[in-house]
């Protein structure tokens, strides 16, 4: 072969990799979860949604979109190893 095709190739190859590094990365960021946590907008309404447990977050309360369960911001909470200190 002629060195100009061989140079004519070798440009396209490196072009299609570069070309498709560039895809993927598109795709990758695209699909790829940013974390546990959840930010939900609609209309008026903004809360956080906690993806492992299924607690929302509004204002300061939240609830178990599974169980039902609320619990309001300012209601004092036991730590997770017993009865609280008073």
């Amino acid at each position: 072969m002629a060195q100009g095709v061989k140079d004519f190739v070798d440009v396209l190859f490196k072009l299609a990799v570069v070309a498709g590094v560039a895809a993927f990365l598109y795709i990758y960021a695209g699909t790829r979860s940013v974390g546990r946590y959840q930010y939900i907008a609609n209309g008026e309404l903004e809360y956080v949604m906690d993806t492992t447990t299924g607690i929302i977050y509004q204002g300061g309360s939240s609830m178990n979109h599974i169980t039902g369960q609320e619990t309001l911001g300012g209601k004092a909470r036991e730590p997770l190893g017993g009865k609280a200190r008073r």
